[in-house]
């Protein structure tokens, strides 16, 4: 039983997946000047993009950004977002670094919520430290600030996603009226039932398969391996998700 309950719950994280909403996503990959491992590698500044709209003390750093000065705490915010969506619950994920050595900590400011202290032990010599954070009660209008609480940082790859949970996901498949997949127990291939761009899902939440497919083309998946997949895509406009079982 508790085999079942954990491929259960992997099948709803897939279906979580495939209906969040990304509302920013920066991975400075823009910034060409500099880098972030040696301490002169992040001297050009940055004034900021369309999705950090406000930024103090900010550099390039090859691909990241490096926030605060030997003397003074550096910020970006971020452009206005609506975090009301999808009830209000989302994450904010972040790459975050040191200097030669840790000189602080990162404070997170969301409009709406209270301030987060993040702390982190990776350094300029290292690699990235991935934070995720979550969050409820999001609201419209919002920014969201990453800035540090003494001195040097460097930050790459901010994501902010809506959270939709899983319990709504698995209501949306089992009441749709729509068919997308005409066999659910699969052997060799899944038969489609409309035409659509599709994604297919395995347990971990990963695409493992996009396609175009027309009403009765099939998609060969004898290599794939057993277990439980989500087929997702639109038909007549309304969005369908459907578990498969590959046999």
């Amino acid at each position: 039983m508790k085999k079942l309950y954990s491929l259960f719950a992997a099948v709803v994280m897939a279906v979580v997946v495939n209906a969040q909403t990304t509302l920013l996503s920066e991975d400075f990959a823009s910034l060409t000047s500099g880098n972030n491992t040696s301490n002169s590698g992040s001297s050009t500044t940055w004034s900021g993009n369309e999705n950090f709209t406000t930024v103090d003390k900010t550099y390039q750093a090859g691909g990241a950004v490096r926030i605060g000065t030997s003397s003074a705490v550096g910020s970006i915010t971020s452009k206005v977002l609506d975090l009301s969506t999808d009830g209000g619950k989302f994450t904010l994920k972040f790459d975050v670094k040191g200097w030669t050595t840790v000189e602080g900590n990162i404070i997170v400011s969301v409009t709406g919520q209270a301030d987060e202290t993040v702390t982190y032990s990776s350094v300029m010599s290292g690699p990235f430290e991935t934070i995720t954070l979550n969050y409820t009660g999001g609201v419209a209008g919002a920014r969201i600030k990453i800035a540090t609480s003494a001195k040097r940082a460097y930050i790459d790859n901010v994501i902010v996603e809506t959270v939709v949970d899983g319990s709504l996901a698995v209501t949306d498949i089992n009441n749709t009226k729509k068919t997308l997949v005409k066999n659910t127990q699969v052997d060799s291939s899944i038969v489609f039932a409309a035409k659509s761009d599709v994604k297919v899902y395995n347990v971990n939440g990963q695409v493992v398969k996009s396609a175009s497919v027309n009403e009765n083309t099939s998609l060969n998946v004898s290599t794939w391996p057993k277990g439980i997949y989500i087929v997702s895509g639109n038909v007549d406009g309304e969005a369908v998700s459907q578990k498969i079982i590959k046999k």
